[in-house]
């Protein structure tokens, strides 16, 4: 995949600094202000000179590259590896002047080792932290929980699992706690005993790393990064599992997330690990249903144009079984489904299944610059030559793809009679082409 020509906070470095931010990631949690405390010509509470090294610090990296893209400097791998250096020598400068004010008390340990943390210095934040949580005054719990959660990435980057595990346990006993934290700690300590080979001690934590980030992924909007932290966790805890001699078990959680695609609704995460479960040596198959997973309503299809009788708008077609087939023109393999499509239609027509092919306008054909009409009238010709009788609705853009997890082509999405995505699948093997049919029978055999 091309790398974006543009500068942005590393994912590596944006993990270290959700240490220290709140549970939504924008900004670090700031203390309580004792009475009397000094105040900004607002009257707001002024941070510490703590508080204000660490922020210096932690918002260098990001200050630069927004002036880089301001600039409309190009991207630099060497300069981005820069950047970061001096962001890295900056805290530990900051943890050095904070260090040279010893004994450290309060709040000034905690900001000491967020400044370790992100300098890279393990060892430097495991010490700072551990002496904060280990003061016995009630204030600022929340500190003390972003304290625990540097505390357990630390120590198990670090190999120190019984001290990670041990801060992990104290998170879970005090609040507040967020499901995010709880899905980041767990796999930091999963994966610091599967680094060891100890798969055994890996499942627990690997487990509660997915059952976190299933709740976690319910507040993503973004549905890459949902897909991607539901997969990540998934993944990760069916192969511990694996690993751990409890391979029936793996398998399972590997289903168990092709099912949940269909909840979502995901092609994406669909795809992702349905190949999981063949690398686990698994034939190809349905998912199995899973108790819990109910069938979501299908999102509304988007059309502005339609060549054929329609209707194509999913609320108009309730009682049929629906096919949506995304597709392209140039898409080989899409092509070489629609024989397959079409005679599904033709057979099935009768019984209520309408198929649909989904494309739309690009503004090009094969690669020359074309309006509007000129690509509608080459989808015409394309339908009469591929002799296709379902319709193609051609969409304005690309924005039908998101709500439904598309990631690749050919993608169908199955829905039933009530207007429910029950089944999707991506590419064209003869597999996914059988068990495609498979589904369709099953869905014309339902009752609305």
């Amino acid at each position: 995949m091309k790398r974006v020509s543009t500068f942005a906070l590393p994912l590596a470095l944006s993990l270290a600094l959700c240490a220290a931010a709140t549970a939504r990631g924008q900004a670090g949690v700031r203390p309580r202000t004792a009475e009397g405390a000094e105040k900004d010509d607002k009257g707001a509470p002024k941070p510490s000179e703590a508080q204000t090294l660490y922020e210096e610090a932690s918002q260098y990296a990001q200050r630069k590259f927004d002036q880089f893209r301001q600039n409309n400097v190009p991207y630099d791998p060497l300069l981005e590896q820069k950047t970061l250096q001096e962001q890295k020598d900056l805290a530990l400068q900051n943890a050095a002047r904070l260090a040279a004010r010893a004994p450290l008390r309060g709040t000034d340990l905690y900001y000491a080792g967020l400044l370790y943390s992100l300098a890279g210095k393990g060892e430097g934040a495991l010490d700072s932290m551990q002496k904060f949580l280990a003061e016995t005054d009630a204030e600022h719990p929340e500190l003390k929980q972003r304290a625990r959660s540097v505390v357990t990435q630390q120590a198990a980057q670090l190999g120190r699992t019984e001290e990670a595990e041990s801060a992990l346990a104290g998170y879970y006993k005090a609040e507040p706690r967020s499901v995010a934290d709880l899905h980041r700690m767990n796999l930091l300590v999963a994966s610091a005993y599967a680094k060891k080979k100890d798969y055994a001690h890996a499942a627990a934590p690997a487990g509660e790393s997915y059952k976190a980030a299933l709740e976690y992924a319910r507040a993503i909007k973004d549905p890459d990064q949902r897909d991607a932290v539901i997969y990540n966790a998934g993944s990760f805890y069916s192969n511990v599992l694996v690993k751990a001699g409890r391979r029936e078990e793996g398998v399972r959680v590997s289903q168990e997330m092709r099912a949940r695609a269909f909840a979502i609704p995901s092609a994406r995460l669909y795809g992702e690990a349905t190949q999981l479960v063949l690398d686990q040596g698994v034939p190809f198959g349905p998912p199995p249903e899973v108790a819990g997973l109910e069938p979501p309503a299908s999102p509304e299809i988007n059309v502005a144009e339609l060549i054929g009788r329609g209707p194509v708008r999913l609320s108009e077609l309730r009682g049929k079984v629906v096919l949506i087939d995304f597709w392209a023109t140039w898409c080989t393999f899409c092509v070489k489904t629609m024989p397959r499509l079409n005679a599904l239609q033709e057979k099935y027509r009768e019984r209520g299944l309408v198929v649909i092919g989904l494309n739309e306008f690009e503004g090009q054909i094969k690669g020359e610059p074309a309006t509007r009409a000129q690509e509608l009238e080459y989808f015409r010709q394309f339908k009469r030559r591929m002799n296709v009788s379902y319709d193609f609705a051609v969409a304005a853009d690309a924005r039908n793809a998101v709500p439904f997890g598309v990631a690749g082509l050919p993608t169908a999405v199955l829905v039933d009679r009530r207007g429910r995505v029950r089944f999707l699948t991506i590419g064209a093997s003869d597999e996914e082409a059988e068990l495609l049919k498979t589904m369709v029978l099953k869905l014309l055999d339902e009752q609305p």
